[in-house]
C-alpha cells in the first residue's frame, strides 16, 4: 500500500474502519539518512577523482627515476580503468537515492540491499587497487637504490627480507584501513535502515492482525443479521 492508495481508502471508507498504518512516517524518516549518505557520497565521489589526478603527478612528486615512469604509468592506466568502472556504479547507486521516493517499503528494501551490495564493491575496488600501491612503493624505494647504485637485482639477502615484511605491513594496513573505512562510513546508514524496515516488518504484522480482527467483527456482524 502507497500513499495514493492510503488517500483513497481514508476517503471511501469511515475512521472506524480504516487504520493508517505508521509506514508513512516510517518510509519518510528514510530520507534522513539517505540524505546523509547521498552527501557522504558525492564527497567521496571528488575526493576519489581528486586522488586519481594527484597520482597523476606522483612520479614527479616523489622524484620517480624516469627509467621507470613506463611501469608507473602502465599500473597507473590500469588504477584509471577500474576506477572509472567503479565511480560508474557508484554513480548509479547514487542516482537510485537519488530518485528515492517514500512510498513503497519495496523500493527502500532495494536501496538498502544495493547498499550492502557497494560496500562490497567498494572492497573488490580498494583490494584491486593494493597492487598499484605495491608497485609504486616498490618504484619510490628503486628510485633510492637507482640513486645509491644499487638496484633490486644487487640487493643483500636482509634487504629482501625487509622488503617482503614491508610489503606485508603496507598490504595488512591497507586492507584494514579500507575495511575500516567502509565501516566508518557505510556501516551506520546500513543499520539505520535496517532498524526502518524491521518497523515496517513489525507494522505491516500489526495491520495484517487488524485486517483479520476487522473481517471477524464484519463476519460477526452479519451473522447478527
Amino acid at each position: 500500500m502507497n500513499l495514493d492508495e492510503l488517500k483513497t481508502a481514508w476517503n471511501s471508507e469511515s475512521t472506524n474502519d480504516v487504520r493508517i498504518p505508521a509506514k508513512i512516517k516510517q518510509l519518510g524518516q528514510a530520507k534522513h539518512p539517505l540524505d546523509k549518505l547521498k552527501r557522504k557520497m558525492k564527497n567521496e565521489w571528488y575526493m576519489q577523482f581528486i586522488a586519481i589526478l594527484f597520482l597523476l603527478f606522483f612520479p614527479q612528486v616523489m622524484h620517480i627515476h624516469p627509467s621507470l615512469y613506463i611501469i608507473y604509468y602502465t599500473s597507473y592506466a590500469l588504477l584509471v580503468v577500474i576506477s572509472v568502472y567503479y565511480l560508474n556504479l557508484f554513480r548509479l547507486f547514487y542516482n537510485k537515492i537519488n530518485d528515492y521516493t517514500a512510498d513503497t517499503k519495496d523500493s527502500l528494501l532495494e536501496i538498502y540491499y544495493e547498499l550492502k551490495i557497494n560496500i562490497e564493491r567498494y572492497h573488490a575496488f580498494g583490494f584491486l587497487l593494493l597492487p598499484v600501491a605495491l608497485v609504486a612503493i616498490a618504484l619510490y624505494v628503486n628510485t633510492i637504490k637507482l640513486e645509491r647504485g644499487d638496484s633490486f637485482t644487487t640487493e643483500s639477502h636482509s634487504e629482501t627480507i625487509s622488503f617482503i615484511i614491508l610489503t606485508l605491513v603496507v598490504s595488512f594496513t591497507f586492507i584494514l584501513s579500507i575495511l575500516a573505512w567502509t565501516k566508518y562510513i557505510y556501516s551506520p546508514y546500513v543499520k539505520q535502515l535496517k532498524k526502518i524496515l524491521d518497523e515496517l516488518k513489525e507494522e505491516e504484522l500489526k495491520e495484517n492482525e487488524f485486517s483479520i480482527n476487522n473481517s471477524n467483527e464484519n463476519i460477526q456482524k452479519d451473522g447478527r443479521q
